[in-house]
């Protein structure tokens, strides 16, 4: 287990929670916090060129949506995620948990790999020495990647890795304590440019504690930011944008058969007091945007990783507003890119983003399920979106596509 050292944190009033039945997979300069405790927005990552020929014309122009139209469309070639587990992109590259091409006869995904848009084939960048494990989690920004590698066979460790960069050797961040009072569910993580955030459970003096932990450039030390009891209350699916940090912690009832969860903002050095920023006690997954922060709301009774719908916190005029899908009845893991948050649709033939500057959904594209159709997993970082389609005529598992979105000004078509 990796040694934690603590630092001062002002004084937080515990007022949220809910049943974590699952582990999240979410999804990042330095510069002191703005006075509104909300960073600048990120900057733009423009691609040195466009996707490679490997792009396929799968959404043809009348199956697909007005936006999906202005985009060129990567395929990440089905030899190498035949196992494939986690993926995510950093606003450069699409990263990904696979064996690749030659996968292990339990089909585990043990090694990271890197799809850059310019590139032909994917690159292994970390090769797990340990082959029955498997990638659970990834989140990264401009080539500062940090993953989780966790045992296949069901035993109860995990380990949380970085990659400060291109060349930069892997740094063990944290690791399961091995306690089987412990959960073992993976940490939720998140990824600047030189810092990164998690959630974690580990031992404490008293028993079981949730944890939110932060590391920054250049000596990526862990420092636990905030702690909780884990019998009754958590912290999860944090969000870094520059030096903003928003966060989901959940409060249960005495018996655990009810909770309470709130997304709260504050900052990567615990300097500014978390601020509690919805009234609904359903919140969950926040992504810090250019004028706000949105988050995910699920209906009561509902726990943190079923369907819902997206809000909306306006840090102009400090007021909540819900986002009203289009399409989509609900929607489920969102994340945010410069402009756009992906989302996967429970309507899973629909596959839309939301346009924050616009402040509407744009289409990608329709699929026919009864075709066989399907599309889902969709993760945005910077401007490049990736996600998953199962087809018929593509691999088994599907087809993991990846293609950049307009940044802001940068729209082909006035309609959708």
């Amino acid at each position: 287990m990796v040694v934690r050292p603590t630092r001062t944190l002002a004084l937080l009033v515990v007022v949220a929670g809910t049943v974590a039945c699952t582990a999240a997979v979410p999804s990042p300069s330095l510069r002191p916090p703005s006075p509104s405790g909300l960073a600048s927005a990120r900057p733009t990552a423009s691609p040195t060129a466009a996707p490679s020929t490997s792009a396929r014309p799968v959404a043809s122009a009348e199956r697909a949506g007005p936006l999906g139209q202005e985009i060129d469309i990567g395929t990440i070639d089905p030899a190498f995620t035949p196992s494939m587990s986690a993926f995510a992109s950093d606003g450069e590259a699409v990263y990904f948990g696979s064996a690749g091409r030659t996968p292990d006869p339990n089909d585990y995904a043990p090694d990271l790999w890197r799809q850059l848009p310019t590139a032909d084939a994917p690159e292994l960048i970390w090769r797990n020495p340990l082959r029955n494990r498997t990638i659970g989690g990834i989140a990264g920004y401009l080539g500062t990647i940090v993953f989780v590698d966790m045992n296949a066979d069901g035993e109860r460790d995990w380990n949380l890795w970085l990659i400060p960069g291109p060349a930069a050797e892997p740094i063990l961040l944290d690791s399961h304590p091995g306690d089987e009072d412990v959960s073992s569910l993976i940490p939720s993580v998140a990824a600047e440019l030189h810092s990164v955030a998690w959630t974690a459970f580990d031992r404490g003096p008293s028993g079981p504690v949730s944890q939110l932990l932060v590391a920054t450039a250049p000596d990526w030390t862990p420092t636990v930011l905030q702690e909780r009891d884990a019998a009754v209350a958590e912290l999860w699916l944090p969000f870094i944008a520059d030096t903003s940090l928003a966060y989901c912690e959940l409060h249960y009832n005495a018996d655990r058969t009810h909770d309470e969860r709130h997304v709260f903002l504050t900052d990567i050095f615990g300097e500014m007091p978390p601020r509690q920023l919805d009234t609904s006690g359903r919140a969950t997954m926040p992504m810090i945007v250019n004028d706000g922060v949105i988050w995910k709301e699920t209906d009561p009774g509902f726990n943190m990783f079923n369907w819902g719908h997206l809000v909306y916190w306006d840090r102009l005029a400090d007021e909540i507003r819900p986002i009203s899908s289009r399409l989509q009845p609900d929607v489920n893991f969102p994340t945010a890119g410069e402009r756009f948050i992906a989302v996967t649709g429970y309507d899973s033939a629909i596959f839309e983003v939301y346009d924050t500057y616009r402040k509407m959904w744009r289409l990608i594209d329709r699929y026919d399920l009864a075709a066989g159709e399907v599309g889902s997993r969709a993760f945005i970082g910077g401007s490049l979106l990736v996600w998953l389609e199962l087809l018929p005529d593509v691999a088994p598992n599907g087809a993991v596509r990846y293609a950049f979105l307009p940044s802001a000004g940068a729209d082909k078509l006035l309609g959708d």
